[in-house]
C-alpha cells in the first residue's frame, strides 16, 4: 500500500473522529437542557416527568414557579387537569435524585422465594 494512501486514510478517520466526537457533545448539552432532573430548578417553567400514553397521548407533571399540574395532552388539546402539592413533588424529586439501593436486591429477593421449594 502507498505511503501517501495511507496517511490519507488515517487523516479521513481523525476527522470522523473528530466530527463525531463534536456530535456526541452537542447532543449531550442539548440533553441535559431539554431534560433537567432536578425539575428546571431556576426557571420559572419546567417540565418535571412526563407519561406516554396509547393514542398519542401523555401526561405532564409541570412546574410554573412554586406550583406543580398535571397536564394532559391528546392529538387536539392540552389541558391542566390538577394541581399537585408541592411538598408532594419535592419529595419524589429528592428520592429520584438519592443513589439507589443495590440493584441485585428485587432479584434476590425474587430468588430467595423459590429456594425452600423443592419437588
Amino acid at each position: 500500500m502507498d505511503l501517501a494512501l495511507l496517511g490519507r486514510l488515517l487523516a479521513a478517520c481523525i476527522v470522523i473522529a473528530l466530527v463525531l466526537g463534536a456530535v456526541q457533545i452537542v447532543a449531550a448539552r442539548l440533553g441535559r437542557a431539554r431534560f433537567d432532573p432536578g425539575g428546571g430548578r431556576g426557571r420559572l417553567v419546567a417540565l418535571v416527568e412526563t407519561v406516554y400514553l396509547p393514542g398519542a397521548a401523555s401526561l405532564h407533571v409541570v412546574r410554573v414557579a412554586e406550583r406543580y399540574y398535571v397536564v394532559g395532552r391528546n392529538a387536539a388539546a392540552l389541558v391542566a387537569l390538577a394541581q399537585i402539592p408541592p411538598q408532594s413533588v419535592e419529595s419524589w424529586l429528592t428520592a429520584r435524585a438519592s443513589p439507589p439501593g443495590n440493584p441485585v436486591a428485587p432479584v434476590l429477593r425474587f430468588a430467595s422465594r423459590f429456594a425452600g421449594r423443592r419437588r
